[in-house]
C-alpha cells in the first residue's frame, strides 16, 4: 500500500459514496485537505475487506493533527516581556521635527507585502473558498480555472476560466458538470502541451462536488493533458 502507483477504492461514509480505482497520491490529498475523514474507509482495488482510514498506517499519517499544549508552553507563555531597547531622550538643542524615513520605508514594505498577497490569490477570488493557514496558492496566468459557485438556494453553478479572469459569457452560468468538462475538453483541445486546472469550490457546497470534478480529471480525454490539479483556498485571517 506504500506504493504511489496503487490504486484504491474510498468510501465516503457521510454521503454513502464509492470511488473506485483512486490514485493512492489523490487520496492522500484529499485526506491532508481534510476532504476524507478519519471514519470514513478504504481497502485496495479488487479486494473486499474494508478499512477506516483512521486504522491504516499508510493513510492515517497524513490526517491533520494539533500538537497538544505542553506544560513548556504555557510556562513560556506566562514569561514578562522585556523589550531591549529604550528612549532615545532628545537634547534641547535637537530639532523637534519627526523623522519620517522610517515610517516611509515601513509603508513600502507594507505595500510590495499587500501586492505580492493580491497577485497570488487572486485565481480564487471569484468563489469564496474555503480558509487555510497553510494551503499552497496557485498564480499562474495560463491556468484553466473552474469555479464552484453556490446559489442561494444551494445549488451549484460552474464556471470555466483562465488565471485570474473572469469566465466569458459562453462560459458562465453553466449548470452541469458535464456543461463544464465538455467546455474544458474544447478547450484543452486547442492548445499544445498539458495545463494546469484549479478548482475553486465554494466553501459552503459538499465536497462531493469537487471530488467528482477531480475524479473526472484523472479519466480521458483529460488524461495526459492535465499536468496538475489545485484545490483552490483563501487565505485564513487570525
Amino acid at each position: 500500500m506504500a506504493e504511489k502507483r496503487r490504486f484504491l477504492d474510498v468510501w465516503i461514509v457521510e454521503s454513502n459514496t464509492v470511488y473506485k480505482e483512486v490514485p493512492y497520491t489523490v487520496v492522500v490529498d484529499w485526506v491532508q485537505q481534510g476532504r476524507l475523514l478519519e471514519e470514513d474507509n478504504i481497502k485496495a482495488s479488487g479486494t473486499k475487506d474494508w478499512k477506516r482510514i483512521g486504522d491504516s498506517s499508510d493513510v492515517a499519517a497524513f490526517l491533520p493533527r494539533q500538537d497538544p499544549l505542553t506544560a513548556e508552553d504555557q510556562a513560556e507563555a506566562l514569561e514578562p516581556v522585556s523589550l531591549d531597547f529604550a528612549w532615545k531622550k532628545h537634547h534641547e538643542e535637537e530639532d523637534d521635527d519627526v523623522d519620517m524615513i522610517p515610517l516611509i520605508d515601513v509603508s513600502l514594505v507594507l505595500l510590495i507585502f499587500f501586492m505580492l498577497t493580491a497577485s497570488s490569490v487572486g485565481s480564487t477570488s471569484f468563489v469564496d473558498t474555503p480558509a487555510t493557514e497553510w494551503g499552497q496558492t496557485v498564480d499562474n496566468p495560463d491556468a484553466l480555472r473552474i469555479d464552484i459557485n453556490r446559489e442561494a438556494d444551494g445549488s451549484a453553478v460552474y464556471a470555466l476560466g483562465t488565471g485570474d479572469k473572469p469566465a466569458d459569457k459562453e462560459d458562465a452560468d453553466l449548470r452541469t458538470p458535464k456543461e463544464v468538462l465538455d467546455r474544458l475538453a474544447a478547450r484543452l483541445a486547442r492548445v499544445t502541451g498539458q495545463v494546469e486546472v484549479v478548482i475553486n469550490a465554494h466553501k459552503d457546497l459538499p465536497a462531493r462536488y469537487a471530488r467528482q470534478l477531480l475524479v473526472d480529471l484523472r479519466e480521458e480525454p483529460f488524461r495526459g493533458k492535465i499536468s496538475v490539479n489545485f484545490f483552490g483556498v483563501s487565505e485564513k485571517t487570525q
